[in-house]
């Protein structure tokens, strides 16, 4: 079976299990008429058959002192997986929840609930999304009981760890959002109006990236005009992969851009790659791409010192002549693979109208810690794209259920 990739057209967690199903019918289908066969879902279809995300129901009992910092805490969490029990959601769901807080006070329990309803599946951070809303949830009700400011809640419960980095944060952002002064102005607006309220929240959040691997690159170049293709196990699902495999390997080998070409990934130099997913993906190939890079200028080296100074056509075109192979593939294992975490920090303003419930949001600033990034732009899209995407969740989606027969009815982004 030859699988070949060049893009998907976007694509959340899903694609992670549920893209058997789709390429079994295709298999039969090919194989019964002996020709290419081509399956294109609706939207409709693929939300009916694939399945939606995990309805999640948090149960929780926390003691607190007077000064909101938590004594003990009970939460006890169920995941609906419908019919069948797909992918697993719950072990996510309470690490995450755990977020940037001290947890040695938390005992956390999970049940996957398997129901009569469609089945359901993985979508954009399937767990994490949930784990981190259960535990925000609870430090804003403990604010809420308390009277107390909410972010002075949440930094007295953060742990030692990630208290550093995400004080700093909060602060920058407090800064340059103007925070204070826009609460002042949320409870004069509030004060002042019966029938529109506003709001204004500052919430911080640490995703904790977790390395996987194999993950495998090919790097070769033409010795003619010195062009180099790469080829690795990542996937193109909109995250810019391929962008940032390009500059890595120009930075790596001192190349322009224009120089490099990423080629569909395939299962025959990738044959067994992780998968495409938890925001990590680029990273691992990158560092594959790299040490295939570093593979490559070792061959080299011999002879760019008989050369002298040569130019990089010269180089590879003198090194081809020399029978060096020009080829390199390369896999970067898991082992000794650490993970790391990841910081954000936002603040939303938002206005509703509570005749009819019709919001609006006023204002968001949104600080990431990204390190070195590879690409900003890039990066930079992501999380507003992302942070668009958890407002539909947040604010628009539901299960809606037919009552006599279970067929899920809202089946479409409407």
């Amino acid at each position: 079976i030859n699988i070949n990739v060049r893009r998907l057209g976007g694509s959340y967690g899903a694609k992670l299990s549920r893209n058997t199903q789709i390429a079994c019918a295709c298999a039969v289908a090919a194989h019964v008429l002996n020709r290419p066969a081509r399956f294109i879902m609706t939207i409709e279809s693929n939300m009916s058959s694939i399945g939606k995300r995990f309805p999640v129901s948090h149960e929780y009992e926390i003691g607190v002192d007077e000064e909101g910092v938590i004594q003990y805490l009970n939460q006890t969490s169920w995941h609906n997986y419908g019919s069948s029990l797909n992918d697993p959601n719950v072990g996510e769901a309470i690490n995450f929840s755990f977020s940037c807080y001290d947890k040695s006070v938390w005992s956390s329990v999970g049940y996957t609930a398997r129901t009569d309803l469609p089945h359901n599946t993985y979508c954009r951070a399937p767990g994490s999304t949930e784990g981190i809303a259960m535990a925000e949830n609870m430090l804003e009700h403990i604010a809420q009981a308390l009277g107390k400011d909410p972010v002075d809640v949440r930094l007295k419960n953060m742990n030692s760890t990630d208290k550093g980095p995400l004080s700093k944060m909060i602060t920058d952002i407090k800064n340059t959002s103007d925070y204070d002064a826009r609460v002042a102005a949320v409870n004069m607006f509030n004060r002042e109006n019966r029938w529109k309220k506003r709001g204004i929240s500052l919430i911080p959040m640490k995703y904790s990236l977790q390395t996987g691997g194999p993950w495998n690159a090919l790097v070769t170049v033409y010795p003619r005009d010195g062009t180099v293709a790469v080829l690795h196990g990542g996937v193109e699902v909109g995250q810019g992969i391929n962008t940032k495999i390009a500059q890595v390997t120009a930075h790596t080998l001192g190349l322009d851009l224009d120089m490099i070409s990423v080629k569909p990934t395939n299962n025959l130099v990738a044959p067994s790659n992780a998968v495409t997913g938890g925001s990590i993906s680029t990273e691992c190939a990158a560092n594959a791409t790299i040490a295939a890079c570093n593979t490559l200028l070792e061959r080299l080296e011999p002879v760019k010192k008989k050369l002298g100074n040569p130019t990089w056509k010269e180089l590879v075109f003198a090194a081809y002549g020399d029978n060096v192979n020009l080829c390199v593939q390369t896999m970067l294992s898991a082992n000794g693979a650490e993970g790391y975490p990841i910081y954000g920090v936002g603040v939303s303003e938002v206005e509703v109208d509570v005749l009819t419930g019709q919001h609006i949001i006023r204002r968001v600033d949104i600080l990431e810690d990204a390190g070195i990034s590879m690409n900003p732009e890039i990066d930079r899209g992501q999380v507003e794209g992302a942070f668009v995407m958890g407002i539909g969740y947040w604010t628009s989606e539901d299960l809606m259920y037919d009552p006599h027969t279970g067929v899920l009815v809202n089946n479409r982004t409407w």
